[in-house]
């Protein structure tokens, strides 16, 4: 009975010396493979400083990373666009407010000619001709639902702006005489944009109490005209951001 004892200890000592003789190789290897580890995150984050931008000292907000357009490098925080330089769309920003955060961006080339439309047709709500109107505008005039024949499109400019589309963009719309006007100054004078030198632009501003009158803008002078709703234009559209 005593040497089934003996024999007995001497397996379970040998059972457990060949666990923990297993379980150390196991943890040599899996130090092993974290040192590899820690190796190649250490190259990782060191090739990430270089392109990560230096941590503003300012922390009292959350901050996250932003590639912007025209930028080569991220940045800290949300980005600041210019006057004359490219917006969130892909468009050519003319108008800018809070320091760059948002502002006004013009698709990068005309969507062809059109006209104002809904000749004789009254429209409530299109008259404005400031900035930021631009889009009221439009819908008044998508409102209004025109639907006569038209002469010299098979769509009116408020229509063509609004199915605009660029760089997954789809919230244009047709500019306010005043926008057409910052359009002019901030980019057409400074030969941004590819504008055309002939011919006039369509804006989204009818004139008061009219039915068959709205406000265009010839980009050869700057000048603003009134023409009949049924006669074309350069369509240009923009959207707020």
């Amino acid at each position: 009975m005593k040497k089934l004892k003996v024999v007995t200890g001497l397996l379970l000592i040998f059972t457990v010396s060949s666990v923990f003789a297993d379980q150390v190789e196991k943890n040599k290897i899996g130090q092993a493979s974290n040192a590899a580890a820690i190796v190649i995150n250490t190259k990782f984050l060191q090739k990430l400083q270089n392109i990560l931008p230096e941590i503003p000292e300012v922390v009292g907000r959350d901050r996250s990373i932003t590639i912007c357009p025209e930028k080569d490098d991220p940045q800290w925080g949300e980005c600041l666009y210019e006057v004359g330089g490219t917006g969130p769309a892909g468009g050519l920003v003319f108008y800018t407010t809070d320091g760059g955060r948002h502002g006004i961006e013009a698709s990068p080339t005309d969507q062809g000619q059109s006209e104002w439309g809904c000749y004789k047709v009254e429209v409530a709500g299109a008259e404005s001709q400031e900035v930021g109107f631009g889009k009221i505008n439009t819908n008044a005039i998508l409102d209004g639902g025109c639907v006569q024949d038209y002469v010299y499109s098979r769509e009116i400019a408020s229509r063509i702006a609004d199915d605009y589309t660029l760089n997954g963009f789809d919230d244009w719309y047709l500019p306010s005489l005043d926008e057409l006007g910052l359009m002019y100054s901030e980019l057409r004078e400074k030969k941004i944009g590819d504008f055309a030198g002939y011919g006039r632009y369509i804006s989204s501003s009818q004139q008061e109490e009219s039915n068959i009158r709205s406000w265009a803008m010839r980009f050869s002078s700057g000048l603003r005209v009134l023409i009949y709703r049924n006669l074309h234009g350069h369509v240009r559209p923009v959207r707020s951001f």
